[in-house]
């Protein structure tokens, strides 16, 4: 981001120490405030938009930035790729500054000038000269960005934030002999933050010792290996708080197959969620014999709350399943095996929508686990041979998305899903962003509780990267599904809400 600094000329009044003082008080003041009015943690200074906020990551009228935290899979010695994707919206190029971070330090930046519309892919090892670093991204207007870690053995990719938190929830992860679990504190800013990390099994909640009070130095990123912490559980959740200063998190876990009772292949990278929320949304999933699908519910406050949780099949809202009725007990979790219930049907896609009773909040995820491709599979799901994906489940609506970094060519290919959780009908568009300008529209009503999957053939699709558009007339939800066939894995994740405000945003339940 381009930074203007104007200078003020020191005064000759001869009035003594007094007044001089006190125009160095009031520039000092006002130097202070133009930081925080442009400081990226600016949020986290002032301690309104956290409250306000339900997102972690938002696309508004202005530039700002963008944080990437995950850099580490958790794998010695195994060599991964790290790019990082970011379009350029509106009608004017962007200006934007990447910088990559260590566990230690800045490491560099490079600076790019992207046409409006289009996408760019920057590969962190050959700018940086590593692929293990935390990147930041700060642009002069409005842009979208994700990043995605791949190897041999798996690949996913999952929006990067625009929020720094002093809290962030995950409902789920696994420290099972067959997983890494890698959490990445990332803390791009100029002081030291310090976390402490809580734990939640079914059995009760703890804070391990070396889990309190970790420092995450300033200009750097903390990797937490959680299975030295958390050993052999094949579900946990656990919540990042900050004593002081503000951190992003992100999740990195590499399955390799080696479990016999449920072999997992891939790679996950799973955001933290910012707050809890009395109603959740996955616009898309699926349920069959070669796929295992768990919704995570966790409750982070004292009293125990029931949830329900609403599968709704494409193209036949008119008749709903039966809602899944879970107690999450005080600071824990509760889970639901989608795919071992016959109530949601095996063909073609399902969306999810939560809600938790009463006046209570909570925090949703989802994770998917592949291996095979079922007998009659149609579309899509016909790439999917194995793989592993979650995410936390997006708690807004919204009218406008942006998805970007999808690819549509032999080896990668893609579906955006779209779901309207409201009681009216929604006329949605999609449409792909190129620098030479948006495709041809497709076009769909959707009707109340529907949903919808486009394919990215659909869409004019290229081999290369590029970006998505999403615009509906009423507030719908987004996520987009990436198939890496060529290395047999999956990534299903939401997709970036555009706003002029996050008041915009409609809270779901």
């Amino acid at each position: 981001m381009s930074i203007r600094r104007s200078s003020t000329g020191s005064s000759n009044d001869p009035g003594g120490s007094n007044r001089s003082l006190g125009v160095v008080a009031v520039l000092v003041l006002v130097a202070v405030a133009a930081l925080v009015a442009w400081f990226p943690g600016r949020s986290e200074v002032a301690g309104t938009q956290v409250l306000r906020a339900p997102v972690s990551a938002s696309v508004g009228e202005e530039g700002g930035s963008w944080y990437c935290a995950a850099r580490d899979m958790g794998v010695a010695d195994v060599e991964f790729d790290h790019e990082v994707f970011v379009v350029s919206l509106g009608d004017a190029e962007s200006n934007l500054r990447v910088e990559g971070f260590s566990g230690d330090q800045r490491e560099g930046s490079t600076d790019i000038t992207l046409d409006a519309g289009a996408t760019a892919v920057v590969n962190v090892r050959e700018a940086f000269g590593s692929a293990a670093l935390s990147v930041m991204v700060e642009s002069d207007r409005p842009v979208s960005v994700e990043h995605r870690i791949s190897f041999d053995g798996g690949a996913d990719q999952s929006p990067c934030s625009t929020f720094s938190s002093d809290t962030w929830y995950f409902p789920t992860a696994v420290t099972t002999r067959d997983a890494t679990a890698s959490l990445n504190l990332f803390n791009p800013f100029p002081g030291d933050a310090s976390v402490n990390i809580q734990v939640a099994l079914e059995t009760g909640v703890r804070v391990p010792d070396r889990l309190n009070g970790l420092v995450v130095p300033a200009g750097s990123t903390l990797v937490v290996e959680l299975g030295e912490h958390v050993e052999r559980r094949e579900q946990f959740a656990f919540t990042v708080s900050a004593r002081s200063g503000g951190v992003v998190a992100e999740l990195v876990q590499r399955f390799d197959g080696s479990n016999d009772d449920h072999p997992v292949t891939g790679l996950r990278m799973v955001p933290g969620s910012r707050r809890p929320a009395a109603g959740w949304s996955f616009a898309g999933g699926f349920a069959d014999p070669s796929a295992r699908e768990r919704l995570v519910v966790q409750n982070p406050t004292e009293p125990e709350v029931d949830v329900l949780a609403q599968p709704v099949v494409s193209g036949a809202t008119d008749v709903m399943p039966e809602p899944f009725e879970l107690t999450a007990p005080a600071l824990r979790f509760a889970v639901v095996d989608v795919d071992a219930d016959s109530r949601v049907p095996v063909a073609g896609f399902h969306a999810i929508d939560v809600e938790a009773d009463g006046d209570h909040s909570v925090v949703a995820a989802r994770s998917l686990d592949v291996n095979g491709v079922p007998e009659g599979a149609e579309g899509v799901r016909t790439g999917i041979e194995g793989g592993t994906t979650a995410s936390s489940g997006l708690p807004v609506a919204a009218a406008d998305w942006v998805l970007t970094g999808v690819q549509h060519r032999e080896d990668i290919d893609g579906v955006v899903l779209v779901h309207n959780p409201t009681a009216e009908a929604a006329v949605v568009s999609v449409v792909a962003l190129t620098a030479a300008g948006p495709g041809e529209p497709v076009e769909y009503e959707l009707p109340p509780g529907d949903l919808v999957g486009v394919g990215l053939d659909s869409l004019g699709g290229t081999e290369e990267p590029f970006s998505v558009s999403v615009s509906s007339d009423s507030p719908v939800v987004v996520e987009r599904l990436i198939v890496f066939s060529g290395i047999g894995d999956l990534s299903l994740q939401p997709g970036v809400p555009v706003v002029d405000d996050l008041d915009d945003l409609e809270p779901l339940g």
